[in-house]
């Protein structure tokens, strides 16, 4: 058989090319019946399989939360015919096998109180699940526990995870702001009594040349599959403004720990500047009486080179002081 018959134009054959691409075609049409009838035939059997199936229980009593679960994984085997055992293939690859806590059996009350769902009623709730189409021949654990315990509520404040940087002449300005900044969380008193923060997911904002604000997750503290977050996401906002280097000279006063006793002393310099960083939007705002600078009287606060070191005494609190220029002063005392 010439198979490239087949991809030939009819009014280009001969009539003996015609009869064989005829019966190719025939041909081909009674495998393709062939192997449907064994298909069917096939799947019209019995047969079995073996299923995995995570198992999560829900519908918690009000107060409690599940402190642990025996097993998570549930292991059978299905019989039925083989298109039945397909379709069960393919509804139980879409979903998570749900069981309700309180159709669980109570097998020791107290705390913690203790349920039990046993095969017979896993198998009877796969299998109608199924619409009764496939029976559960085979199980694996044969019963599952799950223990339960009192939950509490505590309020807990939240604690920003972040690598925040900022373009050149670009600060941040004033306090990150987390709203909300405490969360309720729920589980165990045993578990939450432990727990005195939570923390955000780790956050990288770089770059920052103007004010943000972005939702960022919280992390689940402690055995996260005890612990409820009640608020799932914060939101984080940055201030940043534009900065200045600026600088103002200040007068230095003297100090001295008995002022009855101070001698008569002169500096040189008798000023110093100190220079800061300001946001744009303050730079009018900061004067030289805002600052206040001094030194100590000899004796009390001399450096090695025998100066006296200046101390800033007080700033407005929206600088950043970079640094006072001169640091210390040189200094003689008249008789």
């Amino acid at each position: 058989m010439n198979w490239k018959l087949l991809w030939r134009k009819k009014d280009v054959l001969t009539p003996r090319e015609a009869a064989s691409k005829r019966r190719a075609y025939i041909f081909m049409v009674c495998l393709f019946c062939s192997a449907l009838f064994w298909l069917f035939t096939k799947l019209s059997q019995e047969s079995a399989a073996s299923f995995e199936q995570q198992v999560l229980f829900t519908g918690f009593p009000e107060n409690q939360i599940g402190l642990s679960q025996s097993d998570s994984t549930l292991s059978f085997t299905l019989e039925g015919t083989g298109l039945r055992l397909i379709q069960a293939r393919l509804a139980l690859s879409r979903q998570i096998f749900h069981f309700d806590v309180d159709e669980a059996v109570v097998l020791h009350p107290g705390d913690p109180e203790q349920r039990v769902v046993t095969a017979e009623m896993l198998s009877s709730r796969l299998e109608r699940g199924l619409d009764g189409r496939t029976r559960v021949v085979s199980m694996q654990p044969d019963s599952i526990s799950l223990d339960l315990a009192p939950a509490r509520r505590k309020l807990v404040p939240v604690n920003l995870h972040a690598n925040i940087r900022f373009e050149r002449r670009f600060r941040q300005y004033g306090d990150v702001r987390i709203e909300p900044d405490s969360v309720w969380i729920s589980g165990p008193a045993n578990l939450l009594d432990t727990i005195e923060r939570v923390d955000t997911e780790h956050w990288v904002a770089e770059g920052l040349r103007r004010t943000v604000s972005e939702w960022v997750p919280i992390q689940l503290p402690g055995d996260s599959r005890l612990i409820t977050l009640e608020e799932e996401l914060v939101l984080v906002s940055v201030p940043v403004e534009e900065f200045t280097e600026a600088s103002r000279t200040l007068p230095l006063n003297i100090v001295c720990p008995d002022r009855r006793q101070r001698p008569d002393i002169r500096l040189f310099p008798s000023t110093t500047e100190v220079h800061y960083l300001v946001a744009l939007r303050d730079y009018q705002d900061v004067s030289a009486d805002m600052f206040s600078a001094s030194v100590r009287c000899p004796d009390s606060q001399v450096d090695e080179n025998g100066r006296l070191s200046i101390r800033l005494d007080s700033s407005p609190g929206f600088v950043d002081v970079l640094y006072l220029r001169p640091a210390a002063v040189e200094y003689i005392i008249l008789e």
